[in-house]
């Protein structure tokens, strides 16, 4: 294994680790968070958020088309949330993964450079918990310009696979987005722990490329359950980056921030399949 440079950038962190939520509403407490950074009273530690999806989602990035991205039938027999991403990029099935957050401010240690930047010093410590589980995994170099060409019209996150993505074997292991409002910033993505080819099929009713894309398990050659990659996780970005992690909860101006969200926007027919609430933020990534 390549050894991952460490970066000296100490500071307080705040840690939240939630239980299983509908996708509507870990939408909502994402945004709810951003939105706090963004605000005049912004906290100085960034948060580290790790979450599931319960019930199973289908996330859509929030620039992608939801008629050619989803199959109604097959999520509603099978009991399977659909949600819009306030990031951008293409589909994620939400099941058997674990998903990660962070927000924090931007032109401040650690997150004090560009987007790309931002991207690397978080993947740093996504490689860091990764290699903890022993699993080889890189910063990948990205895919030919012609195979992302090739598979740009395709709906799933997993089939395109950018430069500072975090592969196994050449295979993408980690889907991650960027927003990035007023002077602060949202990154998340998806970690699978076990991944179904099949079943992410089905949910977008069109076919998927299953040699695109590994899951954890597959990678480690054991099971991983969710409350070791957190531990992982959070080790690894208290080494990393130097930083000092306060488990806490969300505060009560977030907490009515998340609540007024997932009522009028992340439960919205118009922004599920339309992505329109009237709101301005800018979507970058290719979650």
């Amino acid at each position: 294994m390549q050894p991952v440079p460490r970066l000296n950038d100490p500071t307080r962190w705040r840690l939240l680790v939630d239980a299983g939520a509908n996708g509507a509403w870990n939408m909502a407490v994402d945004e709810a968070i951003l939105d706090r950074y963004a605000g005049p009273q912004a906290p100085d530690e960034p948060t580290l958020r790790l979450y599931g999806f319960r019930p199973a989602a289908l996330s859509l990035g929030r620039l992608q088309e939801a008629a050619t991205s989803h199959c109604p039938d097959y999520l509603r027999e099978s009991g399977i949330d659909l949600v819009r991403r306030p990031t951008g990029g293409n589909a994620v099935l939400h099941d058997q993964e674990r998903t990660y957050s962070v927000m924090g401010r931007l032109r401040q240690p650690p997150f004090d450079g560009g987007v790309l930047e931002t991207y690397r010093r978080i993947a740093a410590c996504l490689v860091v918990a990764l290699q903890r589980l022993n699993v080889d995994a890189v910063v990948g170099p990205g895919q030919p310009r012609e195979t992302r060409e090739r598979r740009r019209g395709e709906a799933a996150c997993f089939a395109l696979l950018s430069s500072h993505e975090i592969t196994h074997a050449g295979r993408k292991l980690v889907g991650s987005a960027q927003l990035r409002r007023r002077g602060a910033f949202l990154q998340h993505g998806s970690i699978p722990l076990r991944s179904d080819a099949g079943e992410l099929a089905r949910s977008l009713g069109a076919p998927v490329a299953p040699e695109s894309f590994t899951d954890l398990e597959a990678a480690a050659g054991v099971p991983v359950a969710a409350d070791q990659f957190d531990t992982a996780l959070v080790t690894a970005f208290a080494e990393t980056l130097g930083a000092s992690m306060s488990r806490a909860t969300l505060s009560a101006e977030e907490m009515d921030r998340a609540t007024q969200l997932y009522s009028w926007k992340y439960r919205s027919t118009a922004w599920t399949y339309e992505g329109r609430v009237g709101t301005r933020e800018q979507a970058r990534g290719p979650l």
